[in-house]
C-alpha cells in the first residue's frame, strides 16, 4: 500500500485533479499491488465555509469554492434539529454511507460561485470535469457561542472590571446584566458608547467628568453634585442628554452648577447583545470513489462559519 502523507488538493495552482490522480495511480501499481492510495491533507484551508439551504426540508448543504483552480467540495445533509443560532450540547452526528449524507469534490471547466449550491436551478454552462464521491465516513456539526457583545464601544474583554476572569459576575448597576451583556453599565439612562468619548485630544481615556477617578460610563453621579444622572432629567422624558440649564445652556447632568431639581426617572433597561455562533464542520474517516478506484482520506476539517445575530434576552 502506497501512502502519500500530505496531498493538498485546495492549496496547489496549477495540477488539474485529473493529472494529479493519474500520477498518483502510476506510481501505485508500478509499486504496490493491491493499489490503496491514502491521501491526507485534503484541504481549503485559504477559503470561506459557507452555507445553503437544500432544495427539500431541513436540508443543508455546506460548501468551499476555490476559483483559483475551479474547484469546490461540499457536504449535503438533512436535519430537523441544526440551525446556525442553536448550540449544540454535543456535536450532530451523520453517517455518510447511509446516502443522504454525502461529501463531494468536483473540479469544473470553469469557476462557479455560490449560486451553484444556492441556486435552485444552477447555470446550465458549467460542466463537472472531475468528482469524487464519499463512499463511508462520519460527519461532525458542532454550534457553540464564540462572542457575546453588547457593541457598546468596549470589547467584551474589557469588561471585566473586577478582574476575575468571569464576565458573568461583573454588573456595576446591579441590574442583572453584567457589563459586557448591557448597553448602560451604570443604567444612568445614557447609553456606555454615548459616555466613552472625551473631550481631550490625544487622550483615549474614558471620559470622567468629575474627575473622581471613575468613568462616567460606570458612574451613575457624572457631576458628582448629589442628583442622579438619570434623574437630571427635566422633562422626564428618559434622555437627560436633552436638558441643559436655561441660563448657561450646559447640560445639567455634566454641570455641577446648574440649578436642576432632581426628577424621578425608572432605569431603561436594554440587554440585546450582538451573539455570535461559531459552526464548526469536520468529517472523520472518509472514503471516496470514483472511476479510478477507491480512495482513503482520513479526516477532512471544513473549518467554521460565524453568524452574529441580536438576540434579546428576558431580565
Amino acid at each position: 500500500m502506497l501512502e502519500i502523507l500530505s496531498i493538498d488538493i485546495g492549496s496547489r495552482k496549477n495540477m488539474p485533479v485529473k493529472k494529479l490522480l493519474y500520477f498518483i495511480l502510476c506510481i501505485a501499481f508500478a509499486s504496490c499491488d493491491d493499489g490503496d492510495i491514502i491521501v491526507t491533507g485534503f484541504e481549503f484551508d485559504d477559503v470561506d465555509l459557507q452555507l445553503c439551504n437544500g432544495s427539500g426540508e431541513n436540508e443543508f448543504v455546506f460548501f468551499k469554492i476555490n476559483q483559483g483552480v475551479n474547484e469546490a467540495i461540499s457536504y449535503n445533509f438533512t436535519s430537523d434539529s441544526f440551525s446556525e443560532t442553536t448550540v449544540t450540547t454535543s456535536p450532530i452526528q451523520f453517517d455518510l454511507s447511509d446516502g443522504t449524507n454525502t461529501l463531494i469534490y468536483r473540479q469544473f471547466d470553469i469557476a462557479i460561485t455560490a449560486d451553484y449550491y444556492c441556486s435552485s436551478i444552477p447555470a446550465s454552462n458549467i460542466t463537472v470535469t472531475e468528482e469524487l464521491i464519499s463512499s463511508s465516513g462520519m460527519g461532525e456539526i458542532e454550534t457553540i457561542i464564540a462572542l457575546e457583545d453588547d457593541n457598546d464601544g468596549i470589547d467584551a474583554a474589557d469588561e471585566d472590571i473586577n478582574g476575575n476572569g468571569n464576565l458573568d459576575d461583573d454588573d456595576t448597576d446591579g441590574d442583572m446584566i453584567p457589563n459586557y451583556k448591557d448597553q448602560d453599565d451604570d443604567n444612568d439612562n445614557i447609553l456606555t458608547s454615548v459616555e466613552i468619548p472625551n473631550d481631550i485630544a490625544n487622550n483615549n481615556e474614558p471620559r470622567d467628568t468629575d474627575g473622581d477617578g471613575i468613568p462616567d460610563y460606570l458612574e451613575e453621579d457624572d457631576d458628582n453634585d448629589g442628583i442622579l444622572t438619570r434623574n437630571e432629567d427635566a422633562n422626564q422624558n428618559g434622555n437627560p442628554r436633552d436638558d441643559r440649564d436655561p441660563d448657561t445652556g450646559a447640560l445639567f447632568y455634566l454641570d455641577a452648577q446648574s440649578t436642576n431639581t432632581a426628577v424621578m426617572v425608572a432605569p431603561a433597561l436594554d440587554n440585546t447583545v450582538q451573539t455570535t455562533y461559531r459552526t464548526t464542520v469536520i468529517i472523520n474517516q472518509i472514503r471516496f470513489i470514483d472511476n479510478n478506484g477507491d480512495f482513503q482520506e482520513d479526516d477532512f476539517s471544513f473549518g467554521f462559519r460565524e453568524t452574529t445575530v441580536p438576540i434579546t434576552t428576558p431580565l
